[in-house]
């Protein structure tokens, strides 16, 4: 039960973080309501997992749980920038707090959204190895193996288009001051270019481990 409620949140988590990335589409008291909603459920994600937090010096630090660790850390302090940054350029959830916005608190929204949806990407891609080994498995030496293997190459073609279509390597090394979003686009046209990236992003990775994992597992045998 307890793992099924935490699979949920990070479900919500994922699709809540997309959305949160259309600023301009949901507009600014419905995104800082979400977005309070989202760390929340950050939250109660490391309360589920604190047992993890306990474990970190414990045992072989082998690449891969090395990786993870850092990886973790980095999308907590992205996490944690995000929502105190929100805080401080907040115009309706958090106004109470009189917190004057500056160009500091907006730039480090910025920076801290866009390394947070690709860290939060990366994690996506190390929590897929399931998934996906049943899913190669299945299409394996099936009918539909190599259409399988097609579309997923150009998955992940369309979302490095996509990375770069939506400027988020411009957001991560604040290439720009403030982000600027193409009004006339179909919000779910925007919406569906983060979701591919995201899946790119996650693809990647899993292939990456898995060329890793391989590897690994050929020296052993050897």
């Amino acid at each position: 039960m307890k793992k099924k409620i935490k699979t949920l949140i990070d479900i919500i988590m994922t699709i809540l973080f997309i959305l949160l990335m259309g600023y301009y589409v949901t507009e600014n008291e419905v995104h800082e309501i979400l977005g309070t909603i989202t760390f929340i459920l950050f939250i109660i994600h490391h309360i589920f997992n604190i047992k993890w937090y306990k474990s970190i010096f414990k045992g072989t630090h082998h690449f891969q749980r090395t990786f993870y660790i850092i990886l973790n850390l980095l999308l907590f302090i992205a996490m944690v920038g995000m929502m105190v940054s929100g805080m401080m350029i907040s115009a309706n959830v958090f106004a109470f707090l009189d917190i004057p916005t500056t160009m500091f608190a907006r730039r480090l929204h910025m920076l801290s959204t866009s390394w947070g949806f690709v860290l939060m990407a990366i994690h996506v891609g190390l929590h897929i190895t399931g998934l996906m080994s049943n899913l190669n498995a299945k299409m394996k030496n099936s009918t539909f193996e190599y259409v399988y293997y097609f579309i997923f190459v150009l998955l992940t073609g369309i979302g490095i288009y996509a990375f770069i279509n939506l400027k988020v390597w411009e957001d991560m090394f604040l290439v720009n001051d403030f982000k600027f979003f193409d009004y006339e686009q179909s919000p779910i046209l925007f919406y569906l270019k983060y979701l591919l990236v995201l899946i790119a992003i996650a693809l990647i990775i899993y292939d990456i481990f898995s060329l890793v994992r391989k590897v690994k597992n050929k020296k052993i045998k050897n």
